[in-house]
This record gives C-alpha cells, structure tokens and sequence, in this order.
C-alpha cells in the first residue's frame, strides 16, 4: 500500500521546526536569566562582605598582637646569671664556656661589649648590659682578670671583686609545646643568610603586598603538572601570618585566612620589620617536643655557632630547610640537606646574589653539623614542669599572649653536667650490665639539683631521653626511698630541742642483734641488715656510715617515732607520714626533689628551704609582677645540722658512699646512699657546702634493679659534682659557735685525759650542750673535765684495740 504524500512545503535545513515561542515563555526564559545574574550578584555581594569582615577581624588581631604582645617579649625562660667572683678559684676552661655560651667573641684587644682576650689565665671581658631577676639593671663593665694570682680590677678599681654574666635563655613558652627561641635585631643577620631566605622562599617579596599572585600561578601550574602539592606559593609575610596566628593544616579556609592576615601585616609593617619578625619567627625543627623557632637558634642548634660565625654554605642550608624541616633535617637526611642547599646556592647565583668563585667552594664545603645535644642543654622536663608551676601564680594564657620574662636559678653549665651524667651513668650500667638492656622497658633516672640556702633550681634531668619519654622521674616519680630516709632520723635523735627523750651522740652506743618488734597487727618484724650480718654494739656515727638498719630501728624505737615523724613533715618529704618502725628502714615514697630539699635543709643549718622553681616574672618594661619569695622554716638547730654533715661526710669517706672518693671527687661532700626493698629503686643523696643533689635510678613499672645505691646512683652523683665543681666556688663546711671537737679514748669512750696515750685518741664532733663530761675512768680516773673545744678537722683512727676501738673502726 503506497504511503501517503506529505503536504506542504520540504522544510529548509536550520529552520525552525516549530512555531516561534509565545511571548509568556520568551518572558519566562529571561526573568530565570535575570534571577541567576542576581543571585549571583547577591552571593559575589555576601562573599565580598564576608572577605571584608574576615579581614576586619584578622586586622585587628593582628594589630592587637604588634601593639601589645610584640613578638619579640613573648614568654622567654631565662636561667641565673652567672657570678664570678676574682677572689675564689675558678678554672679558666670554666670561665672560657660561659663566656661563649653567651655568645662572647674572642678577640685580641676587646673594644665592645660582648668581647674578651684570655691570654692563659689572664683575661679581659667587657660584659653586656643586661636586666637581672630582681629588676635591676647591671651596666656594662671592663674586667680585668687573672685567675692564678686571683687578682680583679672592674673598671680600674681592685675593691669590686664580684661581676655577673647576664642570664642565657632556656626556652619559649608557647601554648601547645615548648620552644626555643633566640630574637635578634635585622641587622645581626649576615647578607649570605638574608639573601639565601629571599633567593630561595620569597624573590619578589619587595615588589609584592603579601601576596604573590605570579608565584601562586606558577606554583599551581607546577602542582597540575605533577598532580599533587608539590609546590606552594605563600610569601615570607604568609609564613610569618602562619607561624604566629595559625596551625600548620593544609585547608582552603586556612589558606584564604592566612593571605588576609598577611595583607594586614604589609598594611601595618614596613618591609624590614616583617623580615626581621619572620627570621626570627619560623619553624625550623623539632628536637622531641621541643621546637626550634627562627635562624639564630637554628645556627646554634645545627651548627652550634653565632649568626656572625656561619659560612655561606651553612647559611643556604639553613634557608633551605624552611620548605620542609622535617624531611630537610641534616641530622637525619644529610644527602636531602646537600641537595637542597646546592639549589639554594644555585638560586643565589642565577639571582647575582653571589659570585662564580663563590658557589664552587661552598657546594664542596663538607656539612658540619653538631650532635643534637639541644634538648639534654635546656632541660625540657624542667620546662615543662615550670610551665604547670607558674599556672599556680599567674593566668598562663594571658602571659602567653601577653609575653613576659621568667627568670629562674637553672645554671645551664649545671645543667649539661647533669645531662651527661645521667647519658653516661645509665649507658655504663647498661654495659656492665646487659641484663639491664634485655628489659622491655629501658632504665630510668632522675637528677635534681638545689642551692640549699635560697631553693633555686639549679639543674634538672627528668629522664634519660625526652624524646622517648616525657614522664618527669624528678617531680612525678614518687618511689620509695630506703635508706636515705636515716639521716632524717638520726638529726631527729641528735637535736636536743626534737628528741628530749633519749638524746643522741656521734659516740651513742646502738645494738646490732637480732631484734623483734611486735606490730599493732600483733604480727612479728624482724628487721636484718642489708649483709644479713650482725656486728654487736656499734656507734650511731658507724651504723650511719654502714647504713646498718637494726640501730636505726632500735634509736626510733627509744626515742619515739613522734619526734621523727614531726620532723619529716616539716620538711615536706611526704604528705603522708605513717608512724611505723619499718619507717626508720625508708618505707615512705617520695620524690627526688622533695627528698632532695630535705637533705637541703640539713646542708643549710637546719633551715629549710621550698624548692623555687622560679625567681620572678617579669614585664617588657622591666616591672615586676610576681616574685617567688624564699619560703624557709626552722626544722633543726644548726649545731645537730652540722654534727651529722660531720657523719654523713664519713659515709662518702669510708661508708656505703665511698665510690664517691674512688671515683675521683675530692672536694667537700657529705651523703647518703639508699635502696628500697628487693633493690627496685637505687638512691644517693648528697650535698657540697654550695649544691645539694639527689640521684634515683630505677624502672618505670617498678621491676627490680637488683643494684644498690651505691652501685647504681652514686657513680651519676660523682660525675655530676665534678663537672659542677669547676664552676663553683670551693666552699667549706663550716662549724658553728655551738659545736665541739673533742678527743675521746677509744678504749672507754669517754672523755680523754692528758694521760690517754696518743694511739688511743679518736677525735669526734658533738653538740656542746649534749658533749660528755666525765673523763676516761682508766686514765683519767674518772673525773669531770672541761675540755677544750677544737674548731679543725676530725682525725681518722687507724688503731684498733678494745671494745671502744671497735665501736669507732
């Protein structure tokens, strides 16, 4: 069946194959054109509004920060500043590190502040200017030195003997962790350095207002080509924006925020403000926890050198980290640091910024970098510590924001020394003894060390490696202490104003026997010595020295645990003191530096002092906002003070702490050993006439040891105390008006006669008012005798014969 024919006219191609469209659907069509254009002009509107107000709100922040929080006063740690008096012997190597650890140049003729010449032991310094804890301002001075004839002149006058370098800085506070900075002046940055930052981070940063836009293209070409982050085009202003204002998370939001904040920072800044900030601001590694701001302490730390000293090589290695710190580490990735600081250098050269003849030797130039002793150097337990401390006294987050000077007592010399004893202390327990290392968990320590008279902190060694673990063995490691728990008892016993009940002596006759105690539990105790010997009778000074346990347990016992408990919470050893026998064997936990405090007090005369975290907290304008007083309480006199000092020095001389003289310490020193039960925790606890300090060793989950004190914590102590001793003035024990040398016949223990023999004699220290009277019944016949008080040192007796010669050998 053929198809039907269509009618009309073939259509043209491109025609319309319908009818024009009514004018209601033409009227439609454009209101929706009209509607989008206006919706997208109200958003383009909102957007633009909100851009605004962002930037209104940053502007302001950004101003509130430069006006009154100035970066270069935020919260800065400082350690005490270091006196040096021409009168006392000091070493000139002693000297020569402190200088230089103040940034000193040494220089033939020292013409400015911050120079000195040393020829041996002669030395000329002009020190700087500086602002002490107490506010007040030291000038500079000239000092002319010379340490063998202890001869000093400041300036010209022989009177002065006493000057003081200025304080060092030992962190930043900073809200969410602890940093390092060091802030200088644009002008102490080396051309080589400025040049390799701009070269490298910012090229045009002196043509542009902030923001880069031909290096944003660039960079997002770069990133499409690669098809990942490969390059970023921020400016050094949006590195500064984002150092100081914002976290370092990849986001748009972050982004867009930051390049509004730094558009703030050109309006309100010139550009070498904003460079010097920047220098001194950026982040340029993590050492553990703690973070490494700005290039002047980033020279120190890598290269342990000043801004002045570095080459033009370790300047393009420096700059070149600023990409990517981590992963540009040279400690870590030397080969990625070479490359990158050869592409800086390039850059420089492409730039004209350096010479042919320059870049050739520098791309040869062997990289130097010095071991990472930064965190050990600024004690980050102690740091953090103070940072809970001063939240007690201050509100932190406004001293945050608003910046401030924490002046402490750490001695950062004492500070090394304390890290290295404990670095080496624990490596050579390790290797004597490998069962030690075959544990899960490795070996810990604390060391703590205070000035006795005014409680500053002078050194603190939380652990053995921050890094790996933050856990503070100083202040939060409450353990058990033993025997270093006996000096606290026998002070008790000696001082006649604590123990009226039955007073003791250094010639005090105890019973080494076997004993037996029965308990409130009706339970019996049977204390043993450590030996599991018994020695008879013996004096209090010999069961001090030997550490034995049963005298101390039978002198608690006579005398009254009130007394001894009393005594211990006055000197804040523990918040809880149970008064029980095995108290008198140690069975109390505590801390290091609670303990150590404790043994302060009986260095420093009976006098206690609280441990002072800080000295004083300081505005920019030099005003002072909180000070950290001396807390001091009478805990004992000074006379039964200095009677068991006496003791305690015989126990680092021929007692359970002679490793001490066998290991190489000379000076002056008393102490005391201690290790709790099963030899889980090792103490030693000592103190010169200048520092007291105190050594635990031991496991985080409390395993045993198996190491005494004297094995385990006394070879850290000594090492400390030697390191310490260079930088500290040879002080002496020093008796006071109450206390009397007295021989005795070791034969009677009584009083010796004129007719004693000689080799009889044993000269012994006591309390005037609590010294024997009545002269020896053999030679002497028994007669009171008013004998004559001698001030001088105790004479060891080498003559055994008799039962008194025993009690004193």
């Amino acid at each position: 069946m053929p198809k039907p024919k269509k009618s009309g006219k073939k259509r043209k191609r491109g025609s319309p194959s319908r009818r024009a469209a009514p004018a209601s659907k033409r009227k439609r069509r454009s209101s929706r054109k009209f509607s989008f254009s206006r919706l997208l002009l109200i958003a383009s509107a909102i957007g633009f509004a909100a851009l605004l107000a962002a930037f209104l709100i940053i502007d302001r922040r950004v101003s509130k920060y430069l006006l009154s929080s100035r970066p270069e006063s935020s919260p800065v740690v400082y350690s005490d500043a270091y006196w040096i008096n021409g009168r006392l012997p000091i070493s000139a190597a002693s000297l020569v590190e402190q200088l230089k650890a103040r940034n000193y140049v040494l220089t033939s003729s020292p013409s400015s502040s911050g120079e000195f010449s040393q020829k041996g032991d002669s030395f000329k310094i002009l020190t700087r200017e500086f602002r002490g804890a107490d506010g007040s301002v030291s000038k500079p001075l000239k000092v002319s030195l010379d340490l063998a004839s202890r001869s000093i002149e400041i300036d010209g006058h022989a009177k002065t003997t006493r000057f003081a370098l200025e304080p060092q800085v030992v962190a930043t506070l900073g809200q969410s962790n602890v940093r390092i900075a060091n802030r200088r002046s644009l002008s102490d940055f080396p051309a080589y350095l400025l040049d390799a930052v701009l070269a490298i981070e910012d090229e045009r940063f002196y043509t542009h207002f902030g923001i880069d836009l031909w290096g944003i293209a660039r960079a997002m070409l770069e990133n499409i080509k690669a098809m990942r982050w490969a390059q970023g085009g921020s400016t050094i202003t949006q590195q500064l924006a984002k150092n100081v204002f914002f976290s370092p998370k990849r986001k748009l939001s972050r982004k867009i925020m930051e390049a509004l904040a730094a558009l703030s920072l050109e309006r309100q800044l010139p550009k070498q403000r904003i460079l010097e900030l920047y220098m001194n601001e950026v982040y340029l590694g993590q050492e553990g926890l703690v973070a490494i701001h700005g290039f002047p302490q980033a020279a120190k730390s890598f290269f342990g050198k000043d801004l002045s000293e570095l080459t033009l090589a370790e300047s393009a290695t420096l700059a070149g980290m600023v990409q990517a710190p981590s992963l540009l580490s040279p400690r870590r990735y030397p080969k990625r640091t070479l490359a990158r600081r050869n592409l800086v250098l390039e850059r420089m050269y492409q730039l004209g910024k350096i010479a042919l003849e320059e870049i050739g030797p520098a791309k040869l130039e062997t990289l130097r970098v010095i071991p990472s002793t930064f965190i050990n150097r600024r004690s980050p337990h102690f740091t953090v510590s103070l940072q809970k401390e001063l939240a007690n006294f201050i509100d932190l987050d406004a001293a945050l924001r608003a910046g401030v000077k924490i002046y402490t007592g750490l001695d950062l010399h004492l500070q090394g020394c304390a890290e290295r004893a404990v670095t080496h202390g624990l490596e050579e327990l390790d290797r004597r003894y490998p069962r030690l290392r075959r544990q899960a968990g490795k070996l810990e320590a604390g060391l703590v060390a205070l000035e006795p008279f005014s409680g500053k902190v002078k050194a603190w060694v939380g652990g053995r490696d921050y890094a790996a673990n933050q856990f503070d063995h100083v202040s939060q490691g409450v353990r058990q202490i033993g025997s270093t728990i006996k000096p606290f008892l026998y002070l008790a016993g000696l001082d006649p104003s604590i123990n009226r009940k039955w007073p003791l002596t250094p010639i005090t006759v105890l019973h080494d026997e076997p004993i037996s105690i029965t308990l409130p539990s009706k339970q019996k105790w049977s204390p043993e010595n450590f030996d599991k010997k018994f020695r008879g009778d013996v004096t209090l000074r010999y069961a001090l020295e030997q550490s034995l346990n049963i005298p101390a347990v039978e002198a608690a016992t006579k005398m009254g645990l009130g007394p001894f408990v009393e005594l211990l919470k006055k000197l804040e050893i523990a918040s809880k003191v149970s008064a029980v026998p095995s108290l008198a064997l140690g069975a109390l936990d505590t801390t290091p530096l609670q303990l150590t405090a404790g043994f302060g007090a009986i260095a420093n005369g009976g006098l206690y002092v609280k441990p002072r975290m800080f000295v004083s907290i300081m505005d920019d304008a030099g005003g002072i906002n909180i000070t950290s007083p001396i807390v001091e309480r009478k805990v004992a006199g000074p006379a039964a003070s200095y009677v068991l000092t006496n003791i305690m020095q015989g126990v680092i001389e021929r007692g359970t702490g002679k490793g001490v003289r066998k290991l190489g310490f000379s000076g002056q020193a008393a102490g005391k050993t201690g290790t709790s039960n099963d030899e889980r925790d090792a103490w030693f606890v000592g103190f010169t006439p200048a520092l007291a300090a105190g050594v635990w060793v031991g496991f985080d989950d409390n395993r045993r040891v198996g190491l005494t004190g004297g094995a385990a914590a006394v070879p850290i102590w000594t090492e400390f105390m030697q390191c310490a001793s260079n930088a500290l003035p040879a002080y002496e024990f020093i008796p006071p008006r109450d206390v009397a040398f007295l021989n005795v016949d070791s034969s009677t223990g009584e009083l010796a006669s004129p007719s004693c023999p000689e080799e009889s004699l044993v000269k012994e220290v006591f309390i005037a008012s609590s010294a024997p009277k009545r002269v020896c019944r053999v030679h002497g016949r028994g007669a009171v005798y008013a004998p004559q008080i001698e001030e001088h040192e105790q004479r060891e007796n080498k003559r055994e014969k008799g039962f008194w010669e025993g009690l004193f050998g």
